[in-house]
């Protein structure tokens, strides 16, 4: 993951949304102008949360995703985040697909990811999804989806559904930015996606750094830092969000190509890009494919990356290496 190392005292507001930890600086001297514009960014989180989640029977995506082989009207938030990601889907030649949560619930992750924690620390939640069932071939459908933008409809092919993921964090993060920006430099840490605006004054740009992955009973350690500003920093990996299903244990990174949790020898990956949507969606790919792969796949896009194997073994691509300031 990447976390926020500077030791300035700018005004910062830390919150829960999202499914996330997450927490918006401010280089404001008026402290309390700092805090009142900070807490709407998290109430702006909140909103979005309640658009976007899956989690949510009355959200705008869980109403989507019911109409499925329907034409429905969405939003402009909605059709900005549905467009932009089959973009991604296009670029990525279908590694970044968002038609994959029919394959994610089949995997067990059915429910806030808080529920399976608690299940996994032995509280009492509903029964845990345990059949082993075969991977989920309602995924890849990307293509298939029809726009109409002129009606700003969308139309899922039937029992195809989608699952936003960590682009609707990072989208909100970047609209989080833009508001602050108003105001003066600012960062955002969407659960670890890290959304910079400008620098804060007097310093080169917004400390941060990648960070080792979580891995049981050791301790976290930065593996490379970097100065964040006007740009984004997204990891995707398989090191946190992971459950047992029956006596098997899966994570949430679905594999488009097979319908099941991606088999990879990659624990994260961190894309830097201009964009945390564009972030985003690369690192996933390219932790899908692993390391030998994603390594290519990103140095022939020229994209500034860093990807930390199962050995915890940091390689950086050529892109990122300029913007490296020590390691650990």
């Amino acid at each position: 993951m990447t976390t926020v190392n500077n030791d300035a005292t700018w005004p910062v507001h830390h919150f829960y949304a999202m499914g996330s930890h997450m927490s918006a600086w401010l280089d404001l001297a008026d402290q309390h102008l700092a805090q009142t514009v900070l807490h709407q960014v998290e109430a702006l989180f909140q909103a979005a949360e309640a658009r976007l989640t899956r989690f949510r029977r009355t959200s705008e995506l869980a109403q989507v995703n019911a109409q499925a082989g329907q034409w429905t009207t969405v939003s402009h938030v909605f059709w900005c985040i549905l467009t932009r990601a089959l973009q991604l889907s296009q670029a990525t030649n279908g590694l970044f697909d968002l038609t994959i949560l029919n394959a994610v619930e089949a995997a067990g992750y059915d429910r806030d990811f808080t529920e399976l924690a608690q299940r996994a620390n032995g509280r009492n939640t509903k029964p845990l999804r345990t059949e082993q069932t075969a991977p989920c071939r309602l995924q890849g459908c990307w293509q298939a989806i029809e726009l109409d933008p002129a009606q700003q409809a969308v139309r899922l092919p039937p029992n195809v559904r989608l699952d936003f993921g960590g682009i609707a964090k990072g989208e909100t993060a970047q609209q989080a930015v833009a508001f602050l920006s108003q105001w003066g430099p600012c960062l955002v840490d969407a659960g670890g996606d890290l959304v910079a605006g400008d620098a804060p004054n007097g310093w080169p740009g917004w400390l941060v750094a990648i960070a080792s992955p979580t891995v049981a009973d050791e301790p976290e350690r930065d593996l490379a830092q970097l100065w964040l500003k006007n740009s984004a920093l997204a990891t995707s990996g398989v090191d946190y969000r992971r459950w047992q299903q029956g006596q098997i244990t899966r994570h949430h990174l679905i594999d488009p190509r097979n319908g099941a949790p991606a088999t990879t020898d990659l624990l994260t990956v961190s894309v830097l890009a201009t964009d945390a949507i564009v972030a985003e969606a690369w690192a996933k790919a390219a932790l899908i494919v692993g390391t030998q792969a994603g390594e290519a796949l990103l140095a022939e896009r020229q994209m500034a990356a860093a990807l930390v194997d199962q050995e915890q073994r940091l390689t950086l691509t050529p892109a990122l290496q300029p913007f490296v300031q020590c390691g650990a």
